[in-house]
């Protein structure tokens, strides 16, 4: 008896076809819609960047003399950095007087947009950059050390006051002597004068704060010592 073999015939399943397109379809169209959403987010990115870059800027000279002028902008002010605190003196044959006298001052002004509701603040440093120094350095802070150094502020330039406080530096703390001075004989270290310091100004007004230091150096018996500072104001932030 002959059996009749056929063959089996396949059926496909116009649903789960249709799903799988569906689904295919969707995931394509989400990582479209993903890749557009990242577009705009880098787009918005971008033009928040250019515009904070067009609002605020940071602009130095230095100018042959070794005067530093900064100038800050932003939306709401303006900052206006002078330092002229570069000081280098060795002490040589010619130098007859018994002292010798280095004043340098710096300062900075802060103005504040016409229209701004409140007042524009910002926070600065002071420093007395000793670079080098060749003096012999005392085991205590002395009256009569041959470097001393103190330091003053002044919101006209004409009446100033002068510092009387600790001072600290990377490796300890200095003590005024008599007259508000530090004795700096033998240190090579930064001198933090003042630290998060805060000026204000008034909408539509302009506020300036004046730093100077007095550097004192002793020449007899000193001859062929050196010292190079810099006395500095270093923006920080606006408030």
């Amino acid at each position: 008896m002959n059996k009749k073999v056929g063959r089996s015939k396949k059926t496909y399943d116009d649903k789960e076809d249709l799903a799988i397109r569906e689904a295919a379809y969707y995931n394509n169209s989400s990582q479209v819609l993903l890749l557009f959403v990242l577009i705009v987010l880098f787009g918005f990115t971008l033009y928040n960047s250019l515009m904070y870059i067009g609002k605020y800027y940071i602009n130095k000279n230095k100018l042959e003399n070794g005067i530093e002028i900064i100038e800050i902008k932003n939306s709401k002010m303006s900052v206006l950095i002078n330092n002229e605190g570069n000081l280098e003196k060795k002490i040589t044959q010619e130098d007859t007087e018994d002292e010798t006298i280095i004043e340098n001052k710096s300062s900075i002004a802060v103005e504040t947009l016409k229209g701004e509701k409140k007042d524009g603040t910002i926070k600065f440093d002071v420093k007395y950059n000793i670079l080098e120094n060749s003096f012999h350095g005392n085991a205590t802070s002395k009256d009569d050390s041959d470097v001393r150094v103190r330091f003053a502020y002044s919101f006209d330039n004409e009446n100033w006051t002068y510092i009387n406080n600790a001072i600290s530096t990377y490796e300890g703390v200095l003590s005024p002597v008599v007259g508000n001075y530090y004795d700096i004989a033998g240190i090579i270290s930064t001198l933090k004068i003042a630290t998060n310091y805060e000026l204000s100004s008034k909408p539509g007004e302009s506020t300036t704060m004046y730093w100077k230091s007095e550097t004192i150096i002793k020449n007899k018996q000193n001859v062929g010592h050196n010292i190079k500072a810099e006395f500095k104001i270093e923006y920080k932030e606006s408030i």
